[in-house]
């Protein structure tokens, strides 16, 4: 699959989780872009993609930002980082660093052994 299909399929993904997270079905989300049911079914099945202005208008209807629906970043990633900042919230800068060091230790051993699976 190409670079560019897979960014299609991946921004499809991130609109249906948004259109989900906000409760509405793909009419309701297709009738205030005023566009058939199918049409905008199409961009979350990654077979079209949006332009610039309707990624704008999705973000509005979805309540976030334009960056949401085009990143890989997931809110659940976001939800993640401010779990580990409240966990190191009152610890002194040294041992903040300590922890930053082993974290990036383990990260690098995780990194190796996924490059050789896959």
């Amino acid at each position: 699959m190409s670079r560019q299909l897979q960014l299609r399929h991946i921004v499809g993904q991130r609109i249906k989780q948004k259109r989900m997270e906000a409760k509405l079905v793909q009419r309701m989300v297709a009738e205030e872009l005023n566009m058939s049911t199918e049409g905008y079914a199409r961009y979350e099945r990654g077979d079209s993609s949006p332009d610039v202005e309707l990624l704008g208008m999705l973000a509005k209807t979805f309540g976030c930002s334009v960056a949401e629906l085009v990143t890989e970043t997931s809110t659940a990633l976001n939800a993640q980082a401010q779990h580990i900042a409240n966990l190191m919230d009152g610890l002194g800068s040294g041992d903040r660093d300590e922890l930053l060091k082993i974290v990036e230790g383990v990260c690098a051993i995780a990194h190796k052994k996924y490059k050789k699976i896959a």
